[in-house]
């Protein structure tokens, strides 16, 4: 790119902009100009703008979580005409002396992709299923289940399944991802989020002497022209994993009461159980192209003078 960028942390005012930035972006399923205004109001989220001259060509969105040691790149938009030029990687580089500038505390990046990377270190990944629900169309009732799912308070989150012992059998790497989002299991993560989305959590009923064996995670994700169910689902147990799933539909049924997709995250082993649930058991359709791709999170540390 012959021609210098220029770069600024953006506004509440610059939210025309945004607009313009993501037309047509995700075949409407874009989040952002959903979701902006309330990062304006977020602390430990900062939103990058590039410019050419006058012309705003891109930005690059970060959050900083796990009290504070850890960068999460968020939304990253070029302008059509400036792809592949560029605008992106001198964003990034931006955004990361930015954030080491302002959050002394941090010492790394994740964020979670389609794209594979040799020179990154690779902690985690998980597979996607996606599924639309048409409520005007026949749909079986999901058949009956001995185990019983439940809706789970913050506290017991932290509590209980944010204890050492739990963690360590149902968060690999002491990671646990919300929707795209990967985080600590720690309430101050959940309290952040919870300023930008709607977060439902469930777990199976135990008794009390008993620690869970499960969890899950529902994210109300309304975009430009569509709604979005998006579910973590933490467990070992095939037959617990396909109860959640069961739950967390009905849960979002509930909730939007009207067309919405489906999407669920988990780990590899559980895949085929979930498409005999989502196609067997709710009948719902597949989008294969959403469900090829996993998600794949990776870290790179900040080195610092």
């Amino acid at each position: 790119m012959n021609r210098e960028l220029s770069f600024r942390i953006a506004r509440s005012s610059d939210f025309g902009e945004i607009l313009k930035l993501s037309e047509g972006v995700y075949d409407g399923h874009d989040y952002l100009p959903l979701r902006y205004q309330a990062w304006m109001n977020m602390d430990k989220l900062d939103v990058m703008l590039a410019y050419i001259g006058e012309k705003f060509v891109g930005l690059v969105a970060c959050s900083v979580v796990d009290e504070g040691r850890t960068a999460i790149r968020r939304a990253g938009r070029t302008l059509a005409e400036f792809r592949g030029q560029g605008v992106y990687t001198q964003l990034l580089q931006a955004m990361n002396e930015f954030i080491q500038r302002r959050y002394t505390s941090v010492c790394r990046e994740r964020f979670t992709t389609s794209k594979s990377y040799s020179s990154l270190r690779k902690l985690l990944q998980l597979d996607i299923l996606s599924a639309y629900y048409n409520k005007n169309a026949l749909h079986l009732h999901p058949f009956p289940t001995t185990i019983q799912i439940e809706a789970s308070t913050k506290e017991y989150l932290s509590d209980v399944i944010f204890t050492r012992h739990v963690v360590q059998k149902l968060f690999p790497n002491n990671l646990l991802v919300i929707e795209h989002f990967p985080i600590e299991p720690l309430r101050s993560n959940i309290d952040y989020l919870q300023q930008e989305i709607d977060l439902y959590f469930a777990v199976e009923r135990c008794s009390e002497k008993d620690f869970p064996r499960s969890v899950s995670f529902g994210v109300l994700s309304p975009r430009v022209k569509f709604v979005h169910w998006s579910v973590n689902v933490y467990t070992s147990d095939p037959v617990l994993y396909e109860a959640h799933l069961l739950h967390q539909f009905q849960q979002a049924r509930e909730v939007i009461k009207g067309d919405f997709t489906f999407d669920t995250f988990q780990d590899e082993s559980l895949t085929n159980r979930g498409r005999r649930v989502l196609q067997e058991q709710l009948q719902l359709q597949l989008d294969e192209e959403m469900s090829k791709t996993p998600a794949k999170l990776y870290e790179k540390s900040f080195s610092r003078p």
